[in-house]
């Protein structure tokens, strides 16, 4: 089977329920593994969707509207009806762009903390789940006048062109064996979505089958509409007249249009035949990067190989400023557990906060900026910025070693409730070919911990 389906919970929403069947639908006659996991927590937080392939990983916030979307980075989000009025999406929530973004940051690091069970002990030292993308899905389209105005860390997408991204696109960092991939909703603590799988393996009829039917002068209805899944609210009073006497062909077609799941089935198969039309004649090809785009949606859609080095709105001059923090919780026995920064219950908030604030990469040297907060009562912690602890590569295979004698200060150290802040600096310009630096932390204050980081692009003084 293509296509596994993995749940926490059974999702709540028809309209939730309906995508996921699209989304497992259009990527079930793919070659290779794909694994949906939906309605999942991870460190207290509910993640919509994720999907994981043999190399790639997209983190996904799901939203149903019906209307055009318009929104940014840090304010509210709305959507417009047909009758111009605007309703806010999310009320009283963080929008979606700052959902995924808290989503990413507990998964990567659960899956991060988890490499020892999820891998092998060479593997394990080079895959790194912080190139997962990220990505707010508006179900079933973007409508055209809608102005989403997002930047480089997180993807927007239609739910109508989502399959064919993940196909075509990948994630840094990462190649999973099939045995690899379904370690992962184990590790989570997942159960198979029976009802989706089933489907999938059983009544959905394969393409070489549809392909195989001979033809019929036979007319067929001429719309088929997806009946509303059970538990709606949808008026279904109007009973069918009695079939007329059909060749064999069209009475198996009316036995399968009988059942609902048949019914689901066959405009799935259309769905995924429509799919693949697009992916073979490519109609929509993305503009190049020096050409303007055509929508009023701003997206960020990068090429594959992770953050994207045309990302100059991203930068201020030659620094890069992204503010990625990492909060942990101590668990007991020394042990830490990762948790939100932002949002979180009472229970869950992090005793100790390390953020990466900036990276600059001016006058032949890379200079980070680090922060670090301590919120536990009755214990100091240490960040020492030396070689030993944080260690640099870039996506190319380039390491960089820290100059110890720069930082300042040698040892970052926060007592109870204080704030501090520190520079750790590499001696040595970037490698001009590398598009990504990935920054390791890889012992104290709580352990191995990566930040991924753009490069500048050349033209960036």
């Amino acid at each position: 089977m293509a296509v596994q389906v993995w749940i926490g919970e059974k999702p709540e929403h028809a309209n939730e329920r309906r995508a996921i069947m699209a989304l497992a639908g259009g990527l079930e006659r793919l070659d290779g593994l794909y694994l949906i996991l939906a309605n999942f927590s991870v460190g207290g937080r509910n993640i919509d969707l994720v999907v994981i392939k043999q190399d790639g990983a997209f983190i996904i916030e799901l939203k149903h509207c019906d209307g055009k979307v318009f929104g940014d980075v840090n304010g509210p989000w709305f959507v417009e009806g047909s009758n111009g009025e605007r309703k806010r999406l999310n009320p009283g929530r963080k929008n979606p762009y700052n959902q995924v973004i808290s989503y990413y940051y507990n998964l990567i690091n659960f899956l991060n903390d988890r490499r020892g069970e999820l891998l092998s002990p060479q593997k394990a030292t080079t895959v790194d789940f912080r190139t997962c993308r990220r990505v707010v899905v508006i179900a079933p389209t973007i409508q055209e006048g809608s102005k989403i105005e997002t930047d480089w860390k997180v993807e927007l997408k239609g739910l109508d062109e989502l399959p064919a991204y993940l196909v075509t696109e990948r994630s840094t960092e990462i190649d999973l064996t099939d045995e690899e991939m379904l370690r992962i909703p184990e590790v989570l603590h997942l159960t198979r979505w029976q009802e989706i799988n089933t489907l999938l393996a059983g009544v959905l009829p394969r393409l070489e089958q549809v392909e195989a039917e001979p033809a019929h002068a036979e007319p067929v209805p001429a719309v088929l509409a997806l009946p509303a899944a059970p538990g709606d609210d949808t008026d279904s009073t109007t009973s069918p007249a009695p079939p007329a006497p059909v060749a064999p062909a069209m009475g198996r077609f009316q036995r399968i249009w009988s059942t609902w799941t048949g019914r689901v089935a066959l405009v799935l198969s259309l769905v995924v035949v429509a799919l693949i039309g697009v992916l073979v004649a490519q109609a929509r090809p993305l503009p190049r990067p020096d050409q303007p785009a055509q929508s009023m949606v701003v997206t960020t859609s990068l090429p594959a190989g992770g953050a994207d080095a045309g990302m100059a709105s991203a930068f201020n001059d030659c620094v890069w400023s992204g503010f990625q923090p990492v909060g942990r919780r101590l668990v007991g026995d020394g042990a830490w557990e990762n948790v939100g920064v932002g949002g979180n219950a009472p229970g869950l908030t992090p005793d100790v906060v390390v953020t990466l604030e900036e990276v600059g990469f001016c006058e032949g040297q890379i200079t980070m900026t680090w922060s670090m907060r301590n919120n536990l009562r009755d214990a100091s912690v240490v960040l020492p910025l030396n070689a030993e602890n944080l260690q640099v590569r870039d996506s190319v295979g380039t390491r960089y070693l820290l100059a110890d004698e720069k930082s300042r200060p040698r040892e970052m150290r926060a007592a109870p409730g204080e704030r501090v802040q520190g520079n750790a600096i590499v001696d040595r310009p970037v490698n001009l070919n590398a598009r990504t630096l990935v920054i390791v932390l890889t012992d104290e204050p709580f352990g191995e911990t990566t930040w991924l980081v753009p490069v500048p692009p050349s033209d960036v003084p």
